[in-house]
């Protein structure tokens, strides 16, 4: 049967957290071991494994809700990304401005990049900027990028086909692949490729994944490739060796498609897996459920840490890092993000129902679940 399962969160947060962990690892200071300087480099692929799970993910909701109502009620589906990421993402925009207008923070040529960039963090395409990696709140590239991804996306499941969806996706994917191994990186000195190619194939490797995982045939060949715990165990160890042993892979290169790929095998196993361990777990689920606050405040710390004596230092800039930014992030989730979507979780939901767990301390009491 094609994957109808309603429990698998728990794996896919504790995939989130993997995520984030080495998202913060790759901007903390810098170790000096072969391996894990390697590793940390490779920290912002990251960013990538969010990509395959939001593809992932945000497919399969789609997929589900127009099986089960026959429809995709597109403007109930942005109000409820508005409602998760808008609010904190606006905050913590206000909180940088303040920083860099009020109490001039940062050197002046940050200053100034912040100044200019500034249309593009409120509106969302920051991404299409030369400097888009660069200076403070350098993390909204990413963001624009799900945005843009929610927008186009949305639109074309509910006014195409499947079989129309599907073909661009491949198209897209096939098109960016070959122009970079053709042409190299042609939209870095180029507005209009970057717009052109702003997507991320990471995502839609996730998208066809959940294409695929929604068919009778599809989940059954990945059922029959990865529930044994040792195929999804050798995956897993290939994703990790990928990244501990190949650094500095130009973008877009067919080392990086595999690195996707194994990424999409690793998130299918753990989809048709009723239990993971480790990743099922609830200390990691947790983190995962908070990691949008995790990757919002973890360049605010970080710049805290690396403030206090020994904050250079690898061996305590990581782990302090982490442990301050979920505290940080789980905070704002208790007291600001989860009591704004439990508010609208109601209107907002197609199905009448929870599609996202809440976020609570590993052996606490269960809270009433957020949409």
């Amino acid at each position: 049967m094609a994957f109808q399962s309603s429990n698998y969160f728990g794996g896919l947060d504790g995939l989130r957290a993997v995520s984030i962990l080495l998202v913060i690892l790759h901007h903390t200071a810098h170790w000096n071991s072969n391996l894990l300087s390697t590793l940390q480099h490779n920290g912002r692929y990251g960013v990538s494994f969010f990509f395959v799970i939001s593809g992932f993910l945000i497919c399969t909701l789609f997929l589900r809700e127009q099986k089960k109502t026959g429809k995709i009620d597109l403007w109930k589906f942005y109000g409820r990304r508005a409602v998760r990421l808008l609010p904190l993402y606006y905050a913590l925009l206000i909180v940088q401005a303040i920083l860099i207008f009020g109490l001039h923070q940062y050197t002046p040529a940050n200053q100034e990049m912040f100044r200019a960039n500034l249309p593009s963090y409120l509106f969302y395409y920051s991404n299409w900027l030369p400097t888009s990696g660069q200076g403070p709140f350098f993390c909204a590239w990413s963001l624009a990028v799900e945005e843009q991804f929610y927008l186009t996306f949305g639109l074309l499941i509910v006014f195409a086909t499947r079989k129309q969806v599907i073909i661009a996706a491949l198209a897209a994917l096939v098109l960016k692949i070959c122009i970079y191994q053709l042409l190299g990186p042609i939209d870095t000195n180029s507005t209009v490729w970057r717009v052109v190619f702003s997507y991320e194939e990471a995502i839609l490797i996730g998208v066809l994944t959940a294409f695929i995982l929604n068919t009778q045939h599809g989940y059954e060949s990945f059922a029959k490739l990865l529930r044994s715990p040792w195929v999804l165990t050798g995956v897993g160890a290939a994703t990790v060796s990928w990244l501990l042993f190949q650094p500095n892979r130009p973008e877009s290169s067919w080392w990086e498609q595999l690195l996707y790929v194994l990424m999409a095998l690793v998130l299918a196993g753990i989809v048709i897996r009723p239990r993971t361990p480790v990743l099922g777990g609830k200390v990691l689920a947790y983190v995962g459920r908070i990691s949008y606050g995790m990757y919002l405040f973890h360049m605010f710390v970080i710049c805290c840490v690396e403030k206090i004596p020994g904050g250079s230092s690898p061996w305590l800039s990581f782990p302090l890092s982490v442990s301050l930014t979920v505290l940080a992030a789980a905070l704002s989730y208790q007291y600001f993000e989860y009591p704004i979507m439990n508010k609208w979780k109601q209107r907002l939901s197609p199905l009448n129902q929870s599609s996202v767990p809440p976020a609570r301390f590993p052996g606490t009491k269960e809270v009433n679940p957020v949409a």
